[in-house]
């Protein structure tokens, strides 16, 4: 790493990190009762692979949702598009629909088809419109 890149690094945190003292640090500083200290802390990285899922993917999985006429349409399609919990509970939030970190996939797929297809479905069915899925069917 070039050394003046690192130099300039550490200062910039040196000075964020003083600017987070609140006036009560301050003071101690200033009265000298107390100093300063460095300590290195190793940061949380997150790997460059698991990047957010883009928007064209999200609102392309929407339409396609809403084009379902069953919930296991919409199951195959979500297994189908979305690889991990991660990128479902993206999906998820852009649906607005609430996800708790203890959701397991299958728990966050029900939610989802729920909030797409399972709204449409119903509305169907109070609407005595007709569906190729049975109520209990999902």
């Amino acid at each position: 790493m070039n050394s003046i890149y690192l130099v300039k690094q550490l200062l910039e945190d040196l000075v964020s990190q003083i600017e987070q003292l609140n006036e009560s640090d301050l003071q101690k500083l200033d009265n000298g009762s107390h100093g300063l200290a460095i300590k290195l802390v190793k940061r949380k990285v997150t790997p460059n692979n698991s990047q957010d899922l883009p928007d064209s993917t999200k609102e392309l999985l929407t339409s396609k949702l809403q084009l379902c006429e069953s919930r296991k349409e919409g199951l195959e399609i979500l297994i189908e598009s979305l690889k991990n919990k991660k990128e479902l509970e993206q999906f998820a939030r852009h649906l607005d629909v609430l996800v708790q970190k203890r959701d397991k996939i299958g728990e966050i797929q029900d939610k989802i088809i729920e909030a797409t297809i399972g709204a449409v479905l119903r509305s169907n069915a109070i609407q005595g419109l007709n569906s190729t899925e049975e109520h209990g069917d999902k």
